[in-house]
């Protein structure tokens, strides 16, 4: 598919000339495929603003996760960061084709947040089902309440899983629909 580029109306006009047709330019666009093109346009630019910031959350959580593994490498920081990082330059890229009315940038963006989506789902998930309350707050807490502790974060684990997971394919939806 081409891409929609916008063009002065003067030039526009001269390009009709030129090209040997005499209707005007408000009927040129009201013709044919040039309105549906020039909505769709219009669409994927507005995309490019969600895209540039999501391209920055991402971003930031990247670099979150690279911090917490150079502080105590370990095997699930190393995984998230990677997935991040490509994540992000995907983003990136997403963030590159809205903005040039480039329909491939919704088809990129609602893979990507949907992948976003899914690791939400899978880090809640985990980390909801396998609790592992640090040995430094079971010394600070009542033996009694660690039940209470586990339950506490064994729910924020999940709502953040399932909270994250339907913010992200929201946001792919709303990518994808631009190409509707």
């Amino acid at each position: 598919m081409a891409k929609l580029v916008q063009i002065p109306e003067t030039t526009l006009e001269a390009l009709l000339r030129e090209a040997g047709r005499t209707e005007s330019v408000q009927d040129f666009l009201q013709t044919g495929d040039v309105p549906a093109l020039t909505q769709l346009g219009q669409r994927l630019l507005k995309r490019a603003r969600a895209a540039y910031w999501s391209r920055f959350w991402l971003l930031f959580s990247a670099l979150v996760t690279c911090v917490s593994f150079l502080s105590g490498p370990n095997f699930e920081d190393f995984i998230s960061g990677a997935l991040l990082i490509g994540m992000t330059v995907v983003e990136f890229k997403v963030y590159v084709l809205f903005l040039a009315a480039d329909v491939r940038g919704s088809i990129y963006g609602w893979w990507n947040q949907c992948l976003f989506a899914v690791l939400f789902l899978v880090y809640g998930g985990y980390h909801g089902t396998f609790i592992s309350v640090s040995p430094e707050i079971q010394g600070m807490i009542d033996p009694s309440l660690l039940s209470s502790v586990e339950s506490l974060e064994r729910l924020s684990y999940y709502a953040i899983g399932v909270i994250g997971a339907a913010g992200q394919f929201w946001l792919a939806c709303y990518y994808r629909r631009a190409r509707q």
